[in-house]
């Protein structure tokens, strides 16, 4: 019975956690961490990048639909809800949102969705003048400017460029419509 007696106060007296327990979890936590954090890093640069290279490929989609087709299409470029949307003239003159034949469903990003922390922070069109507005392309994949009713202004002169909140810019640039990152 003593022995049983002194096995309960043992137990009793085994409840809480020693100093040395205590710190070699602090510790194990700490490197855990220390690896973690350069990861996360590592993903919202990954995302930032992914981003970037989706806004190149729309724009590239929307040239390519206006050479395919011969009817102007442009990438519609909107800050406040960070999406970028690829619209056309369609046969009446009106500017409305391509459709994607094979999922019926407009061909548009909403980047802030798709990648988290990532946003359009400025727009500038070709014309210099910079908020929201589209980037259009003719059956020679001229980039130009075009009223909001979607009637044929000028070509553009300036570069058009979007910025991310990273800081990261796309270009497109005037007369030969080539799209690419600012380094």
């Amino acid at each position: 019975m003593n022995q049983a007696v002194c096995s309960t106060r043992w137990l009793s007296a085994r409840r809480g956690f020693t100093m040395v327990e205590l710190v070699v979890v602090v510790v194990i936590m700490g490197i855990v961490s220390a690896s973690v954090i350069p990861a996360m890093s590592n993903v919202r640069t990954m995302r930032e990048g992914a981003a970037r290279d989706d806004l190149v490929r729309m724009f590239e989609v929307a040239k390519g639909l206006a050479v395919a087709s011969g009817m102007p299409h442009g990438l519609a470029i909107d800050l406040e809800r960070s999406t970028i949307t690829v619209v056309l003239i369609n046969e009446l003159g009106a500017v409305e949102t391509e459709i994607d034949p094979l999922t019926g469903r407009a061909r548009s990003i909403d980047l802030g969705v798709v990648y988290p922390g990532v946003e359009l922070v400025s727009f500038r069109n070709g014309d210099g003048v910079g908020g929201t507005g589209t980037v259009w392309f003719d059956f020679e994949a001229s980039p130009h400017m075009r009223s909001q009713a979607g009637v044929f202004e000028e070509l553009n002169t300036l570069e058009a460029i979007v910025e991310l909140g990273s800081g990261e810019q796309v270009a497109v640039y005037p007369y030969s419509g080539m799209v690419g990152g600012i380094e």
